[in-house]
């Protein structure tokens, strides 16, 4: 326990007396004895724990330092963890992504598409790289009739991703009518190709496990075609996730 508190974020002596006080309440100097860290430097690490909002202490005499929901305080190391892996990813991404640029390469975090054929290969990363799960909002603009041949190849990658055991879960507005092939997954996978019927004029996008991003810069008239972006950040997905969940709450 002491390795893998140290893991996500404490130091030594950290570690060794949270270990203690999740399992029981004790006096400082009874932490001291169990944990074997020096009396004189148990207060500073219990200030610290306490500061961290880990632990608390009775006003009783002397006092108990104790845990008061253990789930609640591995719960919270294990999002702080998380948050500062997010920062560490994130600037690494834009780091590789400099040198990137710098020296006129492409990069695979921030993907950019102008053309059909861009479309349909940068909407394809969707359906290669899931390895979990895949939201999808589809606007009231999104027109399954039109660029079949590109929707076909998108459609049977849908199948493949399915097969590959990925949950994809996909707001359509509520007048579209789903190709044969979509309709029968829903039918026969209903836990694994989710459905729900929604009118959002919001950006069509896909957030890939919760890490990726495509937005898809779509128009009423189906000949006019923005672009598309593939973006790698968990920030961005966490707040397309977001928007998601609203709409999948208020979905039919």
């Amino acid at each position: 326990m002491i390795n893998k508190l140290k893991l996500i974020g404490l130091d030594h002596y950290e570690s060794k007396a949270l270990s203690i006080l999740l399992k029981e309440k004790v006096t400082l100097r009874e932490l001291s004895k169990k944990s074997y860290i020096p009396f004189g430097k148990v207060y500073s690490v219990i200030k610290r724990l306490k500061e961290l909002g880990l632990v608390n202490e009775t006003n009783s005499r002397p006092k108990l330092v104790y845990v008061e929901n253990a789930s609640k305080v591995i719960s919270k190391l294990i999002k702080e963890k998380q948050e500062k892996n997010k920062d560490i990813i994130n600037h690494l991404r834009e780091f590789a992504t400099e040198i990137d640029k710098d020296k006129g390469r492409t990069t695979k975090f921030f993907q950019i598409g102008t053309t059909a054929h861009e479309n349909r290969n940068i909407q394809l990363r969707t359906f290669n790289e899931a390895e979990e799960g895949v939201l999808q909002i589809l606007n009231i603009h999104h027109k399954p009739k039109s660029n079949r041949e590109n929707k076909t190849i998108w459609e049977k990658a849908i199948v493949n991703i399915i097969k590959r055991g990925v949950v994809l879960k996909a707001i359509y507005p509520k007048k579209t009518i789903l190709p044969k092939v979509l309709q029968e997954l829903n039918e026969k996978n209903p836990e694994k190709f989710q459905i729900k019927r929604f009118d959002t004029d919001f950006v069509r996008c896909d957030i890939i496990d919760g890490k990726k991003s495509l937005i898809k810069l779509v128009h009423q008239d189906p000949l006019q075609f923005g672009g598309i972006l593939f973006i790698e950040n968990e920030n961005l997905a966490d707040n397309l996730t977001k928007i998601f969940k609203e709409m999948w709450e208020q979905a039919d």
